[in-house]
């Protein structure tokens, strides 16, 4: 195998909760160096984290090992009075800084950009924070949610009747890690041609903006404001989720031209009321939708979920089973045949599967590895990779500068 995308850059990673910590991860799963700077004294939110876990060790968390991979931990006390001593060997190290602390947080530490290409100028700084390093929401704390709120994200998702629904899951917190990992890789490009470095200032709610990019051009273009729809759009009709054979089984279901719904009418049988003038235009479909999807449902009743998506696949038509997590791990031929999860022994909690990069890079392909234990790789990374002589490292250690 070829050697990895990424072997030989050196990441000094800040990150942690969810931004930061994929961020290192999506950088160390393809070759790089990552050492993951963190302490007992406030641990990542992720190895606190009990919705996978019911124990109370900061070791065995799987949320944390997912977001973890392929890096070294590192413990060290950044409010210790010596802390500086450490990082800024670090920083001198390093190629790459990860970083996705609230804005100001490092400079209040004393290790904000400014200073840290001070000590390396040609030093690549990424931070990815709620709302940006500049503006009047910058020095706010933000969460996945707030950030999906503020972006108006949220206005389009939900039922017309309704509210807007906040996603249970995190989305910008796990789509933001990619654009910055794209971003230090230009950064390092431009780096290896000019031989300067960069500052990557990245926020969760313009990541979100981006994605309801066709609303923002409807009000600019038309003074249209879009709102919620719950499963429906303008241009396709059926286009929804409907209930299948089974308990909580669902396909998703999507017929967009003249060609896919005689398409579609031909594989449920053509039955008499797909030849009403009610449903024979897009137009007069979106005006009857209520009574088109009751009908479509009386028929994907009849079929369990899967049989639905191969018999709408087989017609030409978009359609696909709504996936449980059980569906995903246990029986999804996809994902086994891309190895969306590969088997890894962790220090702690044994051998699991760990989820892959959710983009393959085939010449280097990504070599995961399970994630550190806390502190870990302390000494290691001390010794080896800053030269720092056993007797200095027993010295700080004595100091609880590593905690």
């Amino acid at each position: 195998m070829e050697k990895q995308a990424l072997a030989g850059v050196k990441v000094v990673d800040f990150g942690w909760a969810l931004v930061g910590s994929l961020t290192g991860k999506h950088l160390g799963d393809h070759g790089a160096q990552v050492i993951r700077v963190e302490s007992s004294t406030r641990p990542d939110l992720t190895r606190m984290d009990r919705t996978v876990s019911t124990t109370k060790g900061l070791d065995d968390n799987p949320m944390f090992t997912h977001f973890n991979t392929s890096k070294y931990s590192m413990a060290l006390n950044l409010k210790h009075p010596r802390a500086r001593e450490v990082i800024d060997r670090l920083i001198r190290w390093g190629d790459v800084v990860n970083a996705n602390f609230t804005p100001g947080t490092l400079s209040k530490l004393g290790f904000g950009y400014e200073y840290i290409r001070g000590i390396k100028p040609d030093i690549i700084m990424a931070e990815g924070s709620a709302y940006g390093q500049t503006g009047p929401l910058a020095q706010e704390w933000g969460v996945d949610g707030t950030g999906a709120a503020l972006s108006g994200y949220l206005h389009l998702t939900g039922w017309p009747d309704r509210g807007p629904v906040a996603p249970n899951l995190p989305y910008s917190d796990v789509v933001l890690p990619l654009f910055i990992a794209t971003a230090i890789v230009a950064a390092l490009d431009y780096k290896r041609r000019t031989g300067k470095g960069q500052y990557i200032d990245a926020s969760m709610i313009e990541v979100c903006s981006h994605q309801i990019t066709p609303a923002l051009l409807d009000w600019e273009a038309n003074r249209h404001l879009q709102t919620r729809n719950g499963n429906r759009i303008a241009y396709a009709a059926p286009h929804s989720v409907f209930p299948c054979q089974g308990d909580d089984r669902w396909c998703a279901i999507g017929v967009f031209t003249d060609g896919e719904w005689e398409a579609f009418c031909h594989a449920i049988g053509d039955p008499p009321w797909t030849k009403e003038p009610r449903f024979a235009t897009l137009n007069s479909r979106k005006e009857n939708e209520d009574a088109l999807e009751e009908l479509v449902s009386e028929w994907t009743e009849q079929h369990s979920a899967e049989e639905v998506m191969q018999i709408m696949q087989a017609a030409g038509v978009a359609a696909s089973v709504v996936q449980t997590v059980q569906d995903l791990l246990e029986h999804d031929p996809q994902l086994k045949e891309r190895e969306f999860l590969v088997p890894l022994k962790h220090p702690v909690m044994g051998a699991f599967g760990h989820p892959t990069p959710p983009y393959k890079l085939l010449k280097t392909k990504a070599q995961v590895r399970t994630s550190p234990c806390l502190g870990e790789h302390t000494e290691y990374v001390c010794t080896e990779f800053l030269g720092m002589s056993h007797e200095e490292f027993a010295e700080l250690s004595q100091q609880e500068v590593f905690r």
